[in-house]
Parts: structure tokens; sequence; C-alpha cells
């Protein structure tokens, strides 16, 4: 009896060791895939608050055609909704005749073709993931664009 006690213990203090080792093999590749969930989710919040602060400066500028040419107001509206963000904000205003390409406003068309005048609001932003990883970018660019029809 004593023999097979001694033996049991010795199995314990191997299956602890084990463990032991397990959790070290594991906690690290644990800790890689919470982490990169974390920077995948921060990319996801700000390529969305990318995407909703050129719509709002679009909108902005889609107001009416005075609006149109305020680049400066349609930056800062949508600077101010991504104001979690450091981005940059470009406007463009172009006209168009009918279904036919950007030209300078005011357009000149044929007759039938009507000109609309456009906005469009590109919002740029650099992602920094919080740990490098090799293989993946130090820095990612995202940009957003929202284009719409003047009023």
């Amino acid at each position: 009896m004593g023999h097979s006690v001694h033996g049991r213990r010795r199995n314990r203090r191997t299956e602890v060791g084990l463990t032991f080792i397990e959790l070290a093999l594991f906690v690290p590749a644990l800790l890689l895939v919470v982490i990169g969930g974390i920077d995948l989710a921060r990319a996801f919040y700000a390529s969305v608050n990318l995407a909703n602060a050129a719509e709002v400066g679009a909108l902005y500028g889609s107001r009416s055609v005075s609006a149109s040419s305020d680049t400066s107001g349609m930056q800062t509206a949508a600077t101010n909704v991504g104001k979690d963000l450091t981005m940059i904000a470009t406007t463009t205003r172009y006209c168009s005749c009918g279904s036919g390409p950007a030209q300078s406003c005011p357009a000149s068309c044929s007759e039938g073709n009507s000109s609309h005048t456009y906005v469009k609001v590109e919002t740029t932003h650099t992602f920094n993931p919080f740990f490098p990883v090799p293989g993946i970018p130090s820095s990612v660019p995202l940009t957003r664009t929202a284009m719409m029809r003047v009023q």
C-alpha cells in the first residue's frame, strides 16, 4: 500500500507540472487573440466614425448651393463628429450634366440636360494598433467618402 500511495503522489506532481507548462503555452496565445480582437474592434470603430463624419460633412454641404461652397463648414462638421480620431477631412464641389462627367461649376450643359451640383467629403485617419505584430503593418490608413447632390 505504501508503494501505491507514493506512486500517486508522484503522478499528481507530474500532472501539476504539466498543467503549468500547458498554461504557460496557452496564455501568450490567448493574449495575442484578445489583443488582436481589441485592435480589430478599434479599427472597426474608427472606420464607422470616419464614415459618419464624411456623411455629416456632405449633409452640411448638400443643404444649399451656398453651403456647397462652404468647404471649411463641411470640414468642421465632419471633424466635429470624428473628434475622437485624428482625422483629415477634404471637400470637393463639382457639377454634372445629367449622367455626364464631373465639371467645374456652373456646368455648361447641352439643351435638355440640367446641371446638378454635388459635394464630396473624404475623411482620412491613420490607425495604429496597440501592439505591432510581425507581418501586419504598423499603421493602416483608413479613408471613407460620402457624396451627395446639393438640394
